[in-house]
């Protein structure tokens, strides 16, 4: 009798047992289009005036090429927000001038390409009259027409440095 309780309670067990959650990784997950992901990698260049430099990531974890159409010469852009304050609109958006040809960017399966992060200084980001301060930096892209906007960090911006 004993044994048939021992069973059904490990029976029990089993039964309301779950798969264990998936580790959770630093940082957020890339960013998808397809069978792409974007991810991005920002540096805070140690110059006068501060600046940022970097570059975008694309990988094709599909079976078929991929390509990419981006409407004009800037296939990437940075957006800078506040960090304090309620505000969700970009405080600035660069770079301004962009030529006007499309680019088209061919990503063969299992393959990766990068595309550069327009350099850009803290003293342009500032000269709309911001403040020295902590902002929150994105990357985004506009390929096909969409909007992809990858989360780039934040950075301490200072006009003067």
């Amino acid at each position: 009798m004993i044994r048939r309780w021992i069973a059904a309670v490990a029976l029990s067990a089993l039964a309301c047992a779950r798969a264990a959650a998936p580790p959770v990784a630093d940082g957020p997950p890339p960013a998808r289009l397809r069978a792409l992901d974007f991810s991005a990698n920002l540096q805070v260049a140690q110059s006068t005036p501060t600046g940022l430099v970097g570059e975008v990531r694309v990988t094709n974890r599909g079976t078929t090429p991929e390509t990419l159409v981006f409407a004009d010469g800037c296939p990437v852009r940075l957006r800078v927000y506040e960090v304090r304050g309620a505000r969700v609109a970009p405080v600035w958006e660069g770079p301004e001038n962009c030529p006007d040809e499309p680019i088209a960017l061919a990503i063969a399966p299992g393959e990766s390409a990068t595309i550069a992060i327009p350099s850009t200084s803290a003293r342009e980001i500032l000269r709309q009259e911001l403040p020295d301060d902590a902002y929150r930096i994105t990357v985004w892209l506009a390929p096909d027409d969409r909007i992809i906007e990858i989360e780039a960090g934040k950075v301490e911006l200072a006009a003067s440095r």
